[in-house]
């Protein structure tokens, strides 16, 4: 997309005479102008339709790619930006477009006050929510929230992905976490849970403090209680709890804009590469995306990483500017 047709979308966009073709077509522009691995989002001091849409012609504007004055921006009593948050969820905004900190994600199931956030691949999202807390959500991640908490707990939902959470105390007011296969119940904490549906198993790690966990069904069994450095992992085909030490590696690492791996394939690894770094990554012989690795990686250089994993994994490759063959 030019410059051009990015001004006319724009104009269109503000004016709420866009189409749902092109806010799709704005949102892939976005998309493909990642501005950083680290999203921040307060969610305790929400905007109005009209404030969002006022910042979001300043941004425009700013950068060049408008000329009119804001009075000039038509208002429509009927423009409604719901529909389109949700999917602007994911956009990094190169136009300095971090006005998803309002209401973001908010799903076209809106019936009881709550929050949808869609992560988009290529970001570590971190919410502030209504009480305090903190959460940060992993690539991939689908997670939902109410606007306000009920008196008798603080209930979210990890509808899909990863997230690490530092929970506020409030001894009268418990904090719920709610997956597709169990519960996480703590008063205030920090801990980790792992609910990729893809990978077909829940993981719950604890960093400070006691989290006591529970299964969904019809039978009412006690909760498995965790302590620091203690996890469990529940399989999606036995369902059943199993208690282990967590492993070595910090839990919250990834938190830190650093990559982390346990025991993920190279097919894996590569995908996060090729999203972040923007490249293509090929392997000649195909068994090499079964190999299983882990590790974590900071900021380094691509060629410093691919370095590292070639050592490990005993391979050889060539860079050849936005492309990696592996020999």
């Amino acid at each position: 997309m030019n410059r051009n047709e990015l001004k006319i979308l724009a104009q269109k966009y503000l004016a709420g005479e866009a189409s749902a073709e092109e806010k799709a077509l704005l949102n892939q522009w976005y998309d493909a102008a990642d501005q950083g691995w680290l999203e921040k989002v307060d969610t305790k001091t929400p905007e109005t339709e009209e404030e969002v849409k006022q910042r979001l012609f300043e941004n425009l504007k700013s950068k060049g790619f408008l000329n009119v004055k804001p009075m000039e921006v038509p208002v429509k009593k009927q423009f409604s930006i719901r529909s389109l948050m949700f999917k602007i969820t994911s956009a990094a905004a190169v136009l300095a477009l971090v006005f998803f900190g309002w209401q973001l994600g908010v799903d076209q199931f809106d019936q009881v006050n709550k929050k949808m956030v869609n992560v988009p691949g290529n970001k570590i999202m971190e919410l502030l929510l209504p009480d305090g807390s903190k959460v940060w959500l992993s690539s991939g991640s689908v997670f939902k929230y109410p606007k306000k908490f009920s008196k008798a707990n603080r209930t979210v939902e990890l509808i899909d992905g990863r997230a690490f959470f530092e929970v506020k105390h409030q001894k009268s007011q418990p904090f719920i976490v709610k997956t597709n296969s169990l519960n996480v119940v703590v008063l205030g904490t920090s801990f980790d849970v792992r609910a990729y549906k893809k990978e077909g198993s829940t993981k719950v790690s604890v960093v400070t403090g006691k989290v006591g966990i529970t299964l969904k069904g019809p039978e009412e069994k006690p909760a498995v209680m965790l302590l620091p450095k203690q996890q469990v992992v529940l399989s999606d085909i036995q369902n059943h709890l199993i208690k282990a030490k967590a492993p070595e590696i910090a839990v919250n690492a990834w938190c830190n804009s650093k990559l982390v791996f346990e025991q993920e394939t190279l097919a894996n690894v590569f995908s996060v590469l090729e999203k972040k770094y923007k490249v293509k990554i090929i392997a000649e012989d195909p068994s090499l995306y079964e190999e299983r690795i882990s590790i974590t990686l900071g900021d380094q250089h691509l060629s410093e990483i691919m370095f590292m994993l070639g050592f490990t994994k005993h391979f050889k490759y060539h860079i050849a500017n936005d492309r990696i063959t592996i020999k």
